[in-house]
């Protein structure tokens, strides 16, 4: 059963992009006939046996699911491939520090991971408040950055040359949300409570987008402090809109904490999040939050990742066995399946790469990248101009037993399978 999500206001954007990704593809082409196969080319980072990575995201803290698991799924892969003798004879370092998803730890992590560790790429950030704050730095460092826990606009536009995304970005998911609510259940009147930061606003800015192209407008809007659990105002807000779905932007504690509060006020409209939430925390939190049982089914998150429970995917049946394998006490889980897909994705890039590996040579090959196979259902796809791999979405919601389960449109129907326990 086809899990993915099919928007029609995104066909034209497809075609585009796929002109656009063919002709990068032919001046990459012409790069790469330019380069001597035998010239040495060296990389901070790389030596003849190992290629040393370096991540900081949120190992601690009130978003600590989300840096622990994001980082945990790409070193399953990492483990895999190291025990097959590495890529090209090299194994995969990867060094990960924690910021706690606070933006200033980010900055003196990353300064240290380029500067002291002399790492060859940055990996696996986690966060928009965070990953913002390097923008200028990988640009003036000239290091690739690659797979982001985060699809906020300000990564990817401007065009951000350095930066490489794999999964879909927060406009997608917030054009699903509101597909889902006004093209699907016909709603109009939508609130959007978010958390007050870059985070927050991107994907306000993304619902913003797609209400007004159905001429709607958002009927409410409140926000939050990030970290902080004082959401007595935004309840207030939100309750009194008469919203029939309310958009929600932040970590999974505040979020669960307000739909308690919001039902606790009288008031019982449908709920969407986009996937950074983290669901398996974010079902935990609203279980021990004591949210009504019965509103369980109005709880939807979108989510960039096929369900880690399908069992018609390969890639994701060899995660599932793999993280058994690697780290048995781990649960599979949305977050680490995409932690676990941005490794796979990279290696097959160094391994198409090749032994002459430097940065240079690496943007190239990822640029050079036309829907590729990676076993999820769906192509990915890279081009000169475009260096978001991924736009589909899917959608999960909350069942009754406490686990969120993808489901497709217009049946509703669960996916087998498909459950996150």
């Amino acid at each position: 059963m086809c899990e993915k999500s099919r928007l029609e206001p995104y066909r034209k954007s497809i075609l585009i992009k796929q002109i656009r990704d063919f002709i990068g593809v032919v001046l990459v082409s012409l790069a790469l006939a330019a380069c001597s196969p035998d010239a040495e080319i060296q990389s901070p980072g790389v030596t003849d046996d190992a290629i040393l990575i370096g991540s900081s995201s949120a190992l601690t803290g009130h978003a600590s699911f989300l840096g622990s698991q994001y980082t945990l799924g790409s070193k399953v892969w990492f483990n895999e491939v190291n025990a097959a003798g590495g890529v090209h004879g090299r194994r995969i370092d990867f060094l990960t520090y924690d910021d706690a998803y606070e933006p200033d730890k980010t900055v003196a992590n990353s300064r240290r991971l380029i500067a002291e560790n002399r790492v060859f790429m940055l990996f696996d950030y986690v966060g928009t408040p965070t990953s913002v704050e390097i923008i200028e730095m990988v640009h003036d460092e000239d290091i690739p950055a690659f797979g982001f826990l985060t699809g906020a606009e300000p990564l990817r536009t401007p065009f951000r040359p350095n930066m490489f995304h794999v999964r879909a970005s927060y406009y997608h998911e917030a054009e699903g949300a509101v597909a889902f609510f006004v093209d699907h259940l016909g709603f109009e009147k939508i609130a959007v409570m978010y958390q007050d930061d870059a985070f927050g606003l991107a994907v306000l800015a993304g619902v913003q987008l797609s209400m007004r192209k159905r001429g709607l407008e958002i009927i409410a809007t409140d926000s939050f402090v990030r970290g902080s659990l004082e959401l007595d105002r935004p309840v207030d807000t939100i309750s009194k809109s008469g919203a029939e779905a309310v958009i929600l932007v932040g970590t999974y504690s505040p979020l669960a904490k307000f739909i308690k509060g919001v039902h606790d006020a009288g008031h019982r409209p449908y709920f969407h999040t986009v996937s950074f939430v983290g669901s398996r925390a974010f079902a935990r939190a609203i279980l021990e939050e004591g949210v009504d049982r019965s509103q369980f089914d109005r709880i939807i998150v979108t989510q960039v990742v096929p369900s880690p429970y399908s069992e018609n995917l390969e890639t994701v049946r060899e995660y599932r066995a793999q993280l058994a394998e690697h780290f048995p006490e781990a649960t599979p889980n949305f977050v680490s399946l995409e932690g676990y897909i941005n490794a796979r994705v990279l290696t097959r890039v160094l391994s198409e790469t090749g032994r002459n590996l430097s940065r240079e040579t690496m943007k190239q090959t990822i640029e050079g990248m036309s829907r590729i196979d990676i076993g999820i259902g769906m192509p990915l796809t890279f081009g000169l101009f475009d260096h978001s791999g991924l736009d589909d979405i899917f959608y999960s919601r909350l069942g009754n037993n406490g686990l969120f389960s993808v489901f497709d449109l217009p049946s509703e129907e669960p996916s087998e399978h498909a459950v996150e326990r």
